[in-house]
């Protein structure tokens, strides 16, 4: 389907030239991927519409091929990073192209995502398919993009730069495309939906106060951390369960999967609450899960012997190590222990070295129950016949892939490494 749009030699003039290419992906090819490197914000604009005359107005426009979210959120915001928003966007099979602004920095992501339509539609048509179009995609974020997009969304004759950067922010430009469907106009029109069209904000008014997990975005985000430090130490099926409990235990009441503001989390005909909240969970992790398997990046799997280089503390990270020693003792309570020494044996930091401590019989509890899920994911990595401290020993010199973390030091204590989560799932 060919793509009709507009384009004007800078954005300080109102005079446009219609354009049309023979499909979307010609035209993120010739005008969404080029990046062009200025000290200042300027260049060539285009608009998703084309006009009856070459003055860029509302009351120009003949149809609109497009429908684009800038994404212009401040450090305070309850960030969308873009990987969040690319994932919504697969999970829907929404054909796309994204790039960074030239306002983008690594502490605020700043990006504008291109969607093209199916057919053009007319401006009456426009309001009413791009919202059913944001509400979608936002039904992914937790109600989060709306706040952080620009309102100009809503307007059929806005200009948007191309991919321009500024020389001091190259490195976290980024511009891509993705195939998929072009949004359905005719299911978007029956959608009915006024989403954000009168919304009298285009950001956040006040940011989530850190650690807390109350509403929808802070139920959310809580769960996605849980889930992230279950990432291939646990199935899919460990995980549901696990979030599923963790829902219940600290949104209880008002949990998050059982919320039915959100349409994917309502039963469908048929379908109990209980089913629907399963489902919903199934669905919620099996689409986390597949952006954390795009964005996780490989090791390199050298196996490298020698002395440490540094003794520096070194930042989270995945490494290949093997288990050196195990020192079975007793806590001075009286409580079984055993210390675990590890050496890594690939990447820039092999030949350091980091402990684990675990903990049995005559311990608190939680500690007895962390290092039962620590030891079950050793034995599983490793092989172990069971995960009893003396088979533990069993796992010497045996290479398992971890992931070694940055624990922030307290109380006058400096900053050091500790084993985060051994990996069991490729």
């Amino acid at each position: 389907m060919s793509i009709k749009f507009a384009t004007q030699a800078t954005a300080e003039t109102r005079y446009v030239q219609n354009r049309e290419v023979a499909s979307f992906r010609d035209f993120y090819t010739s005008i969404l991927e080029p990046q062009r490197i200025s000290d200042n914000k300027d260049g060539q604009t285009f608009t998703p519409s084309f006009f009856s005359s070459p003055e860029r107005n509302m009351d120009n426009v003949i149809g609109t091929s497009m429908v684009i979210f800038d994404v212009d959120q401040k450090p305070t915001d309850d960030q969308v990073s873009l990987e969040e928003l690319e994932d919504a966007l697969i999970d829907l099979n929404w054909e796309h192209g994204i790039y960074t602004s030239f306002s983008n920095t690594i502490a605020c992501p700043r990006f504008r995502v291109v969607l093209p339509l199916d057919r053009p539609v007319h401006t009456e048509e426009f309001l009413s398919v791009s919202a059913a179009a944001l509400e979608a995609l936002d039904d992914f974020l937790d109600g989060r993009l709306l706040k952080v997009v620009d309102g100009c969304w809503r307007e059929t004759s806005r200009c948007y730069y191309t991919f321009t950067t500024h020389p001091d922010r190259r490195s976290g430009a980024i511009s891509f495309y993705n195939p998929g469907k072009p949004l359905d106009t005719l299911e978007l029109k029956l959608a009915q939906s006024n989403y954000g069209i009168d919304a009298e904000y285009t950001k956040t008014s006040k940011p989530r106060a850190p650690g807390t997990a109350v509403g929808a975005q802070g139920r959310s985000m809580e769960l996605n951390r849980i889930l992230g430090g279950m990432f291939r130490s646990n199935t899919e099926s460990q995980i549901v369960d696990r979030i599923l409990q963790v829902d219940q235990e600290q949104n209880q009441g008002n949990e998050y999967f059982r919320d039915q503001n959100y349409a994917r989390h309502r039963p469908r005909p048929g379908e109990s609450t209980d089913a629907a909240v399963l489902r919903a969970c199934k669905a919620w992790v099996k689409s986390h899960l597949n952006w954390l398997r795009r964005k996780a990046r490989g090791i390199d799997t050298t196996i490298v012997h020698r002395t440490a280089q540094s003794r520096e503390p070194m930042p989270t990270h995945e490494a290949l190590i093997s288990l050196k020693n195990l020192q079975q003792g007793k806590t001075k309570a009286g409580g079984d222990t055993a210390l675990a020494e590890f050496e890594l044996v690939s990447g820039e930091h092999a030949g350091r070295h980091v402990w684990h401590r675990f903990y049995g019989q005559g311990n608190h509890p939680t500690a007895i129950k962390i290092s039962n899920e620590m030891l079950d994911k050793l034995k599983t990595a490793a092989k172990l016949p069971s995960t009893a401290f003396g088979d533990v020993l069993k796992a010497k010199d045996v290479i398992v892939r971890a992931r070694i973390k940055l624990k922030a030091g307290t109380g006058g204590f400096p900053d050091q490494n500790e084993i985060g989560t051994f990996f069991t799932q490729p």
